[in-house]
């Protein structure tokens, strides 16, 4: 009778710990590693957009804080600078436009004419330069149009004027021009503006430095990108290697 006791008793702990085993989930260790993340991906070339920038006759070009191009022609001719960009959202975009200008009159051409701005943007994801964006002078003359006794008024650019928590809230909205109005020369037809127009302040004759400001929320062509923007501070999987013959 004593065996068959025990032999009941260990029948009951085998199927207790079968149950146990099939019935609940192990538990984790304390000392396990923790669960792993996917790690972030290094970007490529298709992660890009493509920017076409147009100035009469300059510009500095910053996205979310950064300078990211320059105009390299700071007078004529006229030229499109056209770059690769790794887009994050929301995007804040500020840019510095200067129409060729003498600092003490405010002309061109050893001081025998008023010159004129111009400024127009493309990106690759759909953003265009429009009235939307906002538009501020710090610099503008001939004063009264007065050409015999030229002169130039100005106001500094404030320190953060191309930053992302900049209040440009107090600023006017650009003002839109046509094609027949800012004359854009032959390079500027050899790119992709479609859609975007061209924007100044409201004098496009007498204003000669100008910022303009806007903020992207998202994607205008509405397509998902992977933000890539704290890639510095992971270590990113590179993307995959070809074959070796």
């Amino acid at each position: 009778m004593k065996k068959f006791a025990r032999f009941a008793v260990a029948v009951v702990a085998l199927v207790g710990a079968a149950w146990l085993s099939h019935g609940q989930a192990p538990r984790e260790r304390a000392d396990a590693p923790p669960p792993q993340t996917a790690k972030p991906r290094k970007p490529q070339m298709s992660d890009t957009i493509k920017a076409n920038v147009y100035a009469d006759n300059w510009f500095m070009l910053y996205i979310n804080g950064e300078l990211v191009a320059v105009d390299s022609i700071k007078f004529i001719p006229h030229n499109v600078v056209s770059v690769d960009l790794l887009p994050s959202y929301p995007m804040t975009i500020a840019v510095l436009a200067k129409d060729n200008a003498d600092p003490k009159t405010g002309m061109e051409y050893a001081n025998t004419n008023i010159g004129d701005g111009g400024f127009i943007l493309k990106f690759g994801d759909g953003t265009v330069t429009s009235a939307s964006w906002k538009a501020k002078r710090f610099s503008w003359g001939p004063v009264g149009h007065d050409t015999k006794n030229p002169k130039v008024e100005s106001i500094p650019l404030p320190d953060n004027w191309y930053a992302v928590d900049f209040d440009d809230s107090q600023w006017s909205h650009a003002k839109e021009f046509t094609e027949e109005q800012v004359n854009p020369k032959q390079t500027y037809f050899d790119y992709d503006f479609k859609g975007a127009k061209f924007i100044w302040t409201d004098d496009i004759d007498l204003d000669n430095t100008v910022v303009f400001r806007t903020v992207v929320k998202t994607a205008p062509d509405g397509k998902v990108r992977q933000d890539f923007t704290n890639l510095n501070n992971t270590v990113p999987d590179g993307p995959p290697k070809k074959p070796k013959k």
